[in-house]
């Protein structure tokens, strides 16, 4: 604490040191007194005047010590009598010794404050610097921001503070390959460079190790786009490493301070946030807006929902059919997985799949979709219903260990044939560690389950690849579909999907069959089956049974 005061004391203006040290010469004058009256400098309440010495000495330093010890051991000195009752004087010896002891005690205590406060001020300095690029960290910067956001002209909006953030997103890989002073030397090269702009008022911090922020005094609402552009030219792709040029994968974030923000921590989140999306969309840099924070927050707290959703019944399994396009006889239906919120109602797949894919819920959905499809298949195969289902698969259930086991264990658990089981992968999975996918695929074909592509044509197509995948099947996507005829380049897309799918002898489906011409131009074609609203929406699965035997008693013989 008496290091705290020194401090404060010692930035403290000079009428308010003169203060305290008036404060100080009273406290003399008043031991003096007490001294005095007490009966003379043999008693010990001479002691007493340690007291104002220390604290001099560790408030005011060495020089305030030894001043007011000199001051004390004057007042107690010459004049002041062994004892009033006598007027008895002390010895010159005795009062100069004292006076030394006084002085030795408010060096001491001064030169134990200025060694205090020092290493005080350079604990102050390393909790506010990176130790290896000697950047301002992140504490530093929450404290500037911190400072920012109380001044008059920022809650005015005189002064517009904008932040922008740079973080090296393929770092592992990096420090793989060279070592962890590799992402030292980038944040070093970043950080001179970004000094550079001296067009701006900034400053760099380093608020992570894989992570900078700079913080721009004043930026005008049209001067952010040249800003965020001017930082992305001087963070460049390429860095010089160990005589190598090697390529850094860096994403910037912006956020913009205004007055209705006054927490630094919240604007530290919008730049994380913004750096995720700029990684989700797959661009150079993104600018955080409240839409955006405020979409994240609410996508965070359903995601918090998803594991009592599995556990309290919410998920449901739907089925929409695939239909013979010549025929029009059902040759099969889709697995398609719904939420039903006690709250919010029903929520699309796409609310919550692609979020899930990005952690282990995936896993949690996947087997919950795997036990409901083939529990549903044994239930529809006794009552006459012997169509195959498919259930889409993403990379994550591919890949983990034990998928196939799990698949076995249930169709054994439910007495069905993997025959009546078809996996949808999209092609995004094929780029995922092709040879473990393959050699899963293979074992899961063994066991008669069928495989398709699903989306086919709007993912990272390879022919390399296709050939050497168990694949039964090409869904083309209803994107393209939607416009058929009319849309030129949907109908070469899709022509190429049949064209490829009969080279291949393999059957092709198309997604999004809504209305009859979409129906004729795709027999046209001549692929095989068709999925859509203009056979059917998705159905629950008692829905799809009623459906699906009327259907069967509508079509009974093959339409010409």
């Amino acid at each position: 604490m008496n290091l705290i005061y020194s401090s404060l004391l010692r930035n403290a203006s000079l009428p308010r040191r003169m203060l305290f040290v008036s404060v100080l010469l009273i406290a003399v004058a008043f031991i003096t007194l007490l001294v005095w009256q007490t009966g003379g400098i043999k008693y010990v309440y001479s002691h007493t005047m340690y007291i104002p010495i220390v604290l001099a000495g560790t408030l005011l330093g060495y020089r305030g010590g030894l001043l007011i010890a000199l001051v004390g051991g004057v007042a107690l000195g010459p004049w002041m009598p062994i004892n009033t009752s006598t007027l008895e004087m002390q010895e010159p010896l005795n009062w100069m010794f004292r006076t030394c002891a006084f002085a030795a005690v408010g060096l001491l205590a001064g030169f134990s404050s200025d060694i205090g406060r020092r290493y005080v001020a350079h604990l102050r300095v390393i909790a506010r610097r990176d130790p290896i690029s000697k950047l301002p960290n992140r504490k530093a910067l929450l404290e500037q921001l911190a400072k920012h956001m109380a001044q008059e002209d920022y809650r005015t909006q005189r002064r517009t503070p904008f932040l922008v953030t740079c973080n090296i997103d393929n770092s592992m890989a990096l420090r793989s390959a060279f070592g962890f002073e590799v992402i030292d030397t980038i944040i070093k090269t970043y950080a001179d460079n970004l000094t550079q702009l001296q067009q701006y008022s900034l400053e760099v911090y380093r608020t992570h190790a894989t992570q900078l922020a700079v913080l721009v005094d004043d930026v005008g609402m049209s001067d952010i786009e040249r800003l965020m552009q001017d930082c992305l030219t001087t963070i460049t792709e390429t860095v010089r490493y160990g005589g190598l040029n090697i390529y850094v994968s860096r994403h910037l974030s912006g956020v913009r301070l205004d007055a209705s923000e006054q927490d630094p921590n919240e604007t530290l989140k919008h730049a994380e946030i913004a750096i995720a999306r700029a990684n989700e969309k797959l661009t150079d840099s993104f600018i955080y807006t409240p839409e955006v924070g405020e979409n994240i927050s609410k996508q965070l707290a359903l995601m918090a929902e998803v594991s009592n959703a599995i556990e309290n019944n919410q998920l449901l399994m739907y089925y929409q059919p695939k239909v013979d396009l010549k025929s029009q006889q059902v040759i099969g239906a889709e697995a398609l997985i719904r939420w039903h919120h006690p709250e919010r109602g029903w929520i699309r797949p796409d609310e919550f799949i692609p979020d899930a894919e990005h952690s282990t819920l995936i896993l949690r959905i996947s087997e919950f979709v795997l036990r409901a499809v083939i529990q549903q298949v044994q239930q529809w195969q006794q009552q006459g219903i012997t169509i195959p289902i498919s259930i889409n698969v993403t990379g994550h259930d591919l890949l983990q260990p034990g998928f196939s086991q799990m698949m076995f264990e249930l169709l054994e658990e439910f007495q069905v044939d993997g025959s009546a089981i078809e996996l949808e992968i999209t092609e995004g999975t094929l780029i995922q560690d092709i040879d473990e996918v393959v050699s899963e695929l293979l074992r899961l074909t063994r066991a008669k389950i069928t495989v398709s592509i699903d989306d086919f044509g709007t993912g990272y197509s390879s022919l390399q690849y296709l050939y050497r995948l168990p694949i039964s099947l090409l869904k083309i996507d209803q994107l393209f579909v939607k416009h058929l005829p009319e849309d030129q380049g949907a109908s070469h897309i899709c022509a190429a999907a049949v064209a490829l799918a009969q080279k291949m002898g393999i059957k092709a489906l198309a997604e999004g069959v809504e209305t009859q011409q979409n129906l004729d131009y795709l027999v046209e074609l001549g692929c095989d089956y068709g999925q859509g609203y203009f056979f059917s929406k998705p159905l629950s699965a008692d829905a799809f049974a009623a459906w699906y035997h009327h259907r069967e008693t509508q079509y009974e013989q093959p339409l010409g």
